[in-house]
């Protein structure tokens, strides 16, 4: 899905912000903007956001000699997810539609979320969890992935966020329990960018106890197929069917053709306009029948 004009403008504040956290110098900070400008002027016109994201975030890395830019905001989401794991699975397990209260619970996760927006409040994140059950997703998707989920053998669950990524490890959890004969395997970033889940944040909160984990082998915020790993373009072509987590593999895989399930939150103006919602609302579609509107 090929960047627009607001796609630019979120880039630059990504780095204002950043330059704002880590104290950098107003000639430093004039410098890296600079750069930032000049490598999006060379970019082609069809560039993903993801990839956009990526060329500017890598600028400013080098520049800083900083390689996890979110690195705190990573590790305490985590943590604050990792203990209510259970909490979450049991209510889950224990409710009247199990797999659609795992879908959402999944999704609810999507907003801790620092690419696209400025901050993640916990009082908000709290408060979408508590109201997850609530929340509207199409019941003609929700049945068409259970019965892809059932017939299937080979499922990629591809993650976006840390602390969001507790959320996932919940509604696979279910999943081995429903469907014991699917093989499962988790896709994660290559390499820090964002606050985008890694292998080390997969390890931290033991998803490999209940599925292989895979690296994408980028730094991009999203699954641009063309550019991943051996390893991880095989896992694409061998699923059954992907899930997709979060706005950025949204746009990385969007024309892809596969048979991928998104799921995320409407984050950013450029999503809501999109898909006429508000903001914050919950999104489960399948990429061959996908409504957009924008």
């Amino acid at each position: 899905m090929r960047a627009n004009l607001q796609c630019y403008y979120c880039c630059i504040r990504k780095i204002e912000g950043l330059l704002n956290q880590y104290n950098v110098s107003d000639t430093d900070s004039i410098e890296i903007i600079k750069d930032v400008f000049k490598i999006m002027s060379e970019c082609d016109d069809n560039i993903s956001a993801p990839v956009l994201m990526n060329k500017t975030m890598l600028v400013l890395e080098n520049k800083l000699g900083v390689t996890d830019t979110y690195k705190d905001a990573k590790e305490k989401y985590n943590k604050l997810l990792i203990e209510r794991e259970d909490e979450f699975f049991n209510i889950v397990m224990n409710s009247d539609n199990i797999f659609e209260s795992a879908v959402k619970c999944a999704i609810t996760g999507n907003y801790i979320d620092f690419g696209a927006m400025d901050t993640v409040d916990e009082g908000k994140l709290n408060e979408l969890l508590e109201k997850r059950e609530e929340i509207k997703l199409s019941s003609d998707e929700l049945s068409n992935l259970k019965d892809d989920i059932e017939k299937g053998k080979n499922l990629l669950y591809i993650t976006d966020n840390a602390g969001e990524i507790v959320l996932d490890k919940v509604f696979i959890r279910v999943l081995k329990k429903l469907y014991p004969h699917l093989n499962i395997k988790v896709m994660v970033r290559g390499v820090p960018t964002l606050n985008d889940a890694t292998i080390k944040d997969a390890l931290e909160i033991c998803m490999n106890d209940f599925a292989q984990v895979i690296s994408n082998g980028t730094s991009i915020p999203g699954t641009q197929i063309e550019v991943l790993s051996d390893e991880a373009k095989k896992a694409v072509y061998e699923a059954d069917l992907c899930i997709a987590k979060g706005q950025g593999n949204f746009e990385t895989l969007r024309g892809s053709g596969i048979n991928v399930y998104y799921m995320f939150l409407c984050k950013c103006d450029l999503f809501v306009k999109k898909f006429g919602v508000e903001r914050f609302t919950p999104v489960l579609a399948n990429e061959k029948r996908i409504v957009q509107y924008a």
